[in-house]
């Protein structure tokens, strides 16, 4: 078998000179296209997207809260057995919190639909 030649240490330096060169113009270029353009215009939302209000994102937050309920309810339900009394108390104290938020949440009128 024949042994490969080492590779010349001018040839890696000219090929990382020629890339970087390589590099150096093309950014000139860009640089170059990027000025020589007009100003772009303002673009405006089309009016279907105006139509919608910020109350959607209340009721998608809510929503989000009780869908985390369920995420951690899930997990409980199947070790409730086999943890007890300690398992009702732990949920029971989450459900407490989590409702006190939606009432406060409800009494400041962060759920009127306006």
């Amino acid at each position: 078998m024949e042994r490969m030649a080492a590779q010349s240490p001018v040839l890696g330096d000219f090929g990382f000179v020629a890339l970087v060169l390589v590099m150096a113009v093309g950014l000139a270029l860009l640089a170059a296209a990027a000025f020589a353009r007009a100003p772009a215009r303002t673009v405006r939302a089309p009016p279907a997207w105006a139509q919608f209000r910020f109350g959607y994102a209340v009721y998608a937050l809510v929503f989000l809260a009780f869908d985390m309920e369920m995420i951690f309810m899930y997990p409980w339900a199947v070790v409730f057995a086999d943890i007890g009394v300690s398992a009702f108390l732990d949920m029971l104290v989450f459900i407490v919190l989590l409702s006190a938020g939606v009432a406060y949440a409800w009494g400041m009128g962060g759920l009127r639909w306006e």
